[in-house]
């Protein structure tokens, strides 16, 4: 019997294979979130279910969950919200979408190159300039309210410099720090309910 080759919790003979068929035969993940405001300025909640593999549409229980958003809650007394309190605030939780992905990127293409990690953590930071949001300033200043967002990867293990140089790399093939770094297409569109 054939030794599986797990690396990390990831067979990467399936990997290698998965990569080839991919090669192969290109497909998409269709992937959608729905947001509802609650009816108190600031406060949503974000419904995250189905998905699409390929022409493929996965739904089970599983793949459901609610995420409750709002703000900060001396931020909320500072603007006047009534009954204010702590929420996971969106741009913490597009943080944290960096954050897991360059792990996710890094843990999973790094066994490929020979990198034997024992740990890692991303830290993502930004400094946001709230004036877009209140409508102080246009929306042609966006860059300029969050001009940076820095993530610092520490990896444990017997790391080379090579290593690490590779894992540097390797952060640019995270789709999520890709949606922010390179410019994509946005379209938005406003409907009567």
């Amino acid at each position: 019997m054939a030794q599986e080759n797990i690396v990390n919790g990831m067979d990467l003979d399936k990997l290698e294979a998965f990569r080839a068929s991919l090669k192969e035969d290109p497909f998409t993940l269709g992937l959608e979130v729905t947001g509802t405001w609650e009816g108190h300025s600031g406060r949503s909640t974000v419904h995250i279910g189905p998905y699409r593999l390929g022409n493929d549409r996965i739904d089970r229980p599983t793949r459901h969950y609610t995420i409750p958003y709002g703000a900060w809650k001396e931020v909320e007394e500072a603007i006047g919200f009534v009954g204010p309190t702590d929420r996971a605030e969106p741009i913490e939780m597009a943080l944290s979408a960096i954050a897991a992905c360059l792990a996710n990127s890094i843990a999973l293409n790094a066994p490929r190159h020979g990198i034997a990690l024992e740990g890692l953590e991303i830290k993502v930071s930004c400094d946001i300039d709230p004036s877009v949001l209140f409508e102080v300033k246009g929306p042609e200043s966006h860059t300029s309210c969050m001009p940076k967002i820095t993530t610092e990867v520490t990896a444990k293990g017997d790391l080379s410099d090579e290593d690490l140089e590779t894992i540097q790399k390797l952060i640019s093939y995270s789709p999520v720090h890709g949606m922010l770094e390179y410019a994509n297409n946005v379209e938005s569109k406003v409907r009567r309910a």
